[in-house]
């Protein structure tokens, strides 16, 4: 199979359609402002594109470089875009359909077990080896991270608290890409014997894999943590314009 082949997982394609779809039923009261459909859409567009698209060919034939940048898009940047465009009364309405039982200290591990156990060499292989069963890896992925993000974007914690969950997040979260940067052998036996792309052996497409990995999770975490700390810094000049003046004696 050529790298530039198209490669489908069908199921992500008619998710996509199918939340779209639900999207703009929902939209008919409360008309979304345009970049919160512009952010859902590219949510949508991100699952679907990259796993229908030649992405998906060298990513579960050829490289483990372009499967975590895969990962990545799906896992860390996908869910919070989608779960960013949803209007006001659509996270009301998951709220009151089980969003509310979803607390931050719980979030973050069902993340982190989506994020390492996919990883794991026994699954990662049995995943590649079978083919089909990529599709409950990114399930699992696209899960973990709408579970992750969604006490964030629903406002469920305070901006402290948000601070101390992604900061958490982050690092522990950054133990699997170090892994992948530091090894000097290759953790999956199926990418050895892959047909290999641009010259990079094994273990050095782990390598670039790992760095790509946590290049884009600190420039997401990043990101966030700032929003945050402009937030806070908002509040505190808020309450010092706020605040009755001194009298003077």
């Amino acid at each position: 199979m050529s790298p530039t082949d198209f490669s489908f997982e069908p199921a992500f394609a008619v998710l996509a359609v199918a939340a779209a779809a639900a999207y703009a039923w929902s939209a008919r009261r409360e008309r979304p402002g345009g970049w919160r459909v512009a952010s859902f859409a590219t949510g949508l567009i991100l699952i679907a594109a990259s796993l229908n698209s030649p992405l998906e060919t060298i990513a579960a034939k050829r490289l483990l470089l372009v499967h975590l940048l895969q990962n990545g898009l799906i896992a860390d940047i996908a869910p919070v875009l989608v779960l960013l465009g949803l209007t006001p009364a659509m996270l009301a309405w998951l709220a009151r359909h089980g969003g509310n039982r979803i607390r931050a200290r719980y979030a973050i591990v069902v993340w982190l077990a989506a994020w390492y156990g996919t990883h794991i060499a026994g699954f990662y292989n049995w995943a590649l080896d079978t083919g089909w069963a990529l599709n409950i890896e990114h399930a699992l992925l696209i899960a973990g991270g709408l579970v992750f993000w969604w006490p964030l974007v629903s406002g469920r914690i305070s901006i402290p608290a948000a601070l101390a969950y992604l900061g958490a997040a982050f690092v522990a979260s950054s133990f699997l890409g170090l892994a992948f940067i530091f090894s000097s052998r290759p953790f999956y036996p199926f990418y050895e014997h892959a047909p290999r792309l641009w010259g990079l052996s094994p273990a050095r497409d782990q390598n670039l894999g790992g760095i790509l990995m946590n290049g884009e999770q600190t420039l997401v975490f990043l990101l966030a943590i700032g929003w945050y700390v402009w937030r806070l810094l908002q509040e505190e000049d808020e309450r010092g314009r706020l605040a009755p003046p001194l009298q003077e004696r």
